[in-house]
């Protein structure tokens, strides 16, 4: 009987409908800024004159950007355009903490603060057809709407800066991720669907993306200068950056799916079947392609090593009765069964080996490197049988042999019984003869030792045979 016991690492990656259980994916990265002099200028150009647009990013800061409250200037997450009235589109964070929109030196403020320390999405979308031009978004939510006093005519020709104004000032503190720039006015169904993941099919009116994927967090990325663009190949170059450290650097970024090449690591006890019913019995590394649900094609390369736990018991003992049995595994925890008893645990056995006390049926199981399995069934038979010598004029020739052999009973015995029983208490054969001094026997036994059983003349003999 095998039942292994399966032990699994923890957390979750969603595979299709099913949970494939090994270790989280890491997320995606982003860049701090250091609300110095980090700044990321774009080959992009943003929409100009009074064209509708749409500015997306996600972003975490602790920083207080409240005038007049200990605060310190506005935080500008994307900007374009030029320093005149109505000719700049400057998105950051101001009043309240929260979103706004500047054009010119007027503007519109949101409400909700996002200086938490959390990662939050922030959007504007400006739409000249609407009763409400402007409309700030937080976490895919409406978060601000209405109009300026100033009208919006954005200077052509400029490109798209993040984490500074074009003017040099107001620099951004914290991490942005998931830039993006449209020209066109999301709907605010469109914000709230996409908001929480990256796009992986950018549309045709999607003018720049960046995801900002680059880079080791944290790491050493003095080469990494540059912030692709994932739409139309409009990079941006990064300016000022230390590039090594936790700050002013590439990081962990805010945890959205999308399209990865990961590799996870999994051990796990015996064949290990994955979510979609492929069998591994094996060590090795299996390779999985899947489309999460937002169209990201993603692999996982899984390093898988199976344990296994060797449940193989050595049966010894005396030549009648075999009764001591000793598991294969060493270093292990052991529990020795009595199967014939319902595979009830027998108290005290919990050692490498188990000396029956009784004729019986046992198993053991074996738990080694967190790995739980159970042996087959062994049966010890024999026990007080007494095994008589009888006249030495007995005997077996040739012992050893091939499986041919003659039984001389040293006289001719007017009827004979003869049985050969096997160590595991079995009988695998049996003959009778009468008014004979030999009996000749042709067999097909396996290799192995067993026991003549000769009943004549009123006595039970045993002998000793091997088979090779």
């Amino acid at each position: 009987m095998h039942s292994p016991t399966r032990h699994f690492l923890t957390c979750c990656l969603f595979f299709g409908a099913s949970h494939f259980s090994f270790a989280q994916i890491n997320p995606s990265n982003a860049l701090n800024f250091d609300g110095s002099d980090d700044y990321v200028v774009t080959t992009a150009q943003g929409a100009s004159g009074t064209s509708a647009r749409t500015v997306e990013a996600w972003v975490r800061t602790t920083a207080n950007c409240i005038p007049g409250t200990g605060g310190g200037i506005q935080q500008t997450i994307v900007d374009w355009g030029v320093f005149a009235t109505g000719s700049r589109f400057t998105f950051n964070l101001l009043w309240a903490n929260a979103p706004r929109i500047e054009v010119g030196g007027n503007g519109l403020s949101g409400v909700t603060a996002v200086n938490d320390g959390y990662w939050h999405h922030v959007a504007v979308v400006y739409d000249p057809t609407a009763s409400n031009q402007y409309k700030l978004y937080v976490d895919g939510a409406l978060d601000a709407q209405g109009n300026l006093t100033v009208a919006t005519n954005t200077s052509s020709g400029t490109y798209i800066q993040i984490g500074k104004r074009v003017d040099g000032s107001n620099p951004f503190t914290g991490d942005i991720d998931e830039v993006r720039v449209w020209n066109t006015a999301r709907t605010s169904a469109q914000i709230a669907a996409n908001y929480n993941k990256e796009l992986c099919s950018p549309p045709i009116t999607l003018v720049a993306y960046y995801r900002a994927n680059q880079g080791v967090a944290a790491g050493n990325n003095s080469t990494v200068l540059t912030l692709n663009d994932f739409s139309n190949n409009q990079h941006g170059t990064l300016y000022n950056f230390a590039l090594t450290g936790s700050g002013s650097n590439w990081i962990a970024g805010a945890p959205l799916p999308g399209g990865k090449d990961t590799t996870l690591s999994a051990t796990h006890c015996g064949a290990f079947t994955d979510p979609l019913g492929t069998t591994y019995t094996s060590s090795g590394t299996y390779t999985y392609s899947y489309t999460m649900a937002n169209g990201c094609d993603s692999t996982i390369h899984l390093q898988l090593t199976i344990d296994t736990v060797d449940t193989g018991v050595t049966q010894s003992g005396t030549l009648s009765t075999m009764n001591i049995l000793t598991a294969n595994a060493s270093n292990a925890d052991y529990q020795w069964l009595d199967c014939g008893n319902g595979y009830s645990a027998i108290n005290g056995a919990t050692s490498q080996s188990f000396t029956a006390a009784s004729n019986g049926s046992y198993a053991v199981i074996i738990t080694q490197n967190g790995c739980t399995d159970t042996s087959s069934c062994y049966t010890v038979a024999g026990i007080g049988l007494r095994e008589p010598k009888g006249p030495a004029e007995i005997k077996v020739l040739p012992n050893p042999s091939k499986g041919s052999f003659t039984v001389e009973l040293g006289q001719t015995v007017e009827t004979v019984n003869m049985e050969i029983w096997d160590v595991m208490g079995r009988r695998v054969l049996q003959k009778s003869a009468e008014n004979c001094a030999r009996i000749p026997v042709q067999t097909k036994l396996s290799p192995g030792v067993y026991l003549i059983k000769i009943q004549a003349q009123g006595q039970v003999v045993t002998r000793r045979m091997v088979i090779e």
